[in-house]
């Protein structure tokens, strides 16, 4: 098994990287343009999250924690672009420290965000299975330590990428995997039940407590669909960076190619393109955030 020196050589070495100038060039572009939004953007969200109080409270604090992340993936981006630059000016010894910086702030990140949108996922199928006793089952106090325990796994990981970097890759990608069926599963319970709840809906007489029903069903609807977006998108993101270290672990076994090299960065710049589009989907969907943003920005211009 590779130490973490070894695996930090592959990505910091004229050999890898000497023929890839122009694509590096055009990363670096890409990726400080994408920290820059990703850094303002749920720097944004996070303060209008703190002014907006209508939001139920247990599903605010898994937003924030999700929003933290993607804030944090911001500045992985920027550790990972002065990598970049280390490396166009040959400074091996300062490559190897931004290596290791936006690997750790990323393999934290981007767990914590895979695991608080899962979080949320099993979230809204609480609310549609257990109804009335739904807040005396999903209380502050238990979100907080779920949360809690999203970034205490996440150190764990940084710390383990110290001595195994390549386990912490492959477990990372193992449990991006998991949360995804875990989310699909939710979401496809919810579409089944919600369906069904509909069809009685429209088979019931015309009472008071159908259209209240009614009325409930298509409020659940909305924060439904709003999570689903944000699992859609990680999804799109997250893909191409699952498939890719299903090749990693047999690449680093042998001669590691510039083809591979490339092809790894530009998955991770797409892995981090969602802490980027993560608040555009929050302002889209969530007609009270994007009340109070655009109030902000309003402020800010006058």
């Amino acid at each position: 098994m590779q130490t973490q020196k070894a695996f930090t050589d592959i990505f910091c070495s004229q050999e890898f990287t000497g023929a890839l100038e122009n694509q590096i060039i055009c990363l670096s572009v890409i990726n400080t343009v994408l920290a820059i939004t990703a850094i303002l953007g749920n720097t944004l969200i996070l303060i209008a999250l703190h002014k907006e109080i209508s939001l139920h409270r247990p599903s605010k604090v898994l937003i924030r924690n999700l929003v933290a992340s993607d804030l944090c993936v911001g500045f992985a981006e920027l550790a990972m672009v002065a990598q970049w630059i280390s490396i166009l000016q040959e400074r091996w010894q300062i490559c190897h420290y931004f290596f290791l910086a936006h690997n750790m702030i990323s393999i934290s990140s981007t767990l914590v965000s895979s695991s608080a949108l899962t979080a949320i996922s099993v979230d809204r199928l609480l609310a549609l299975l257990l109804g009335l006793r739904y807040r005396q089952v999903v209380t502050l106090r238990r979100v907080y330590v779920v949360t809690v325990a999203f970034w205490v796994l996440g150190a764990g990981n940084t710390i383990i990428f110290m001595w195994k970097p390549v386990v912490v890759i492959m477990v990372s990608s193992t449990n991006i995997t998991v949360c995804l069926i875990t989310s699909t599963f939710c979401y496809t319970t919810i579409f089944f039940k919600l369906r069904k709840q509909q069809t009685l809906v429209h088979n019931s007489p015309p009472e008071q407590g159908n259209q209240t029903m009614s009325l409930n069903i298509s409020r659940y609807r909305k924060t439904v669909s709003t999570s689903l977006w944000l699992q859609l998108a990680l999804l799109f993101c997250y893909l191409p960076f699952l498939l890719m270290t299903q090749f990693a672990h047999q690449q680093f076994e042998k001669k590691v190619s510039s083809a591979f090299y490339l092809a790894m960065y530009s998955t991770i710049t797409l892995l981090f393109f969602n802490s980027t589009l993560n608040p555009i989907l929050y302002c889209w969907k969530i007609k009270e955030l994007r009340r109070v943003v655009l109030g902000i920005l309003r402020r800010r211009q006058m």
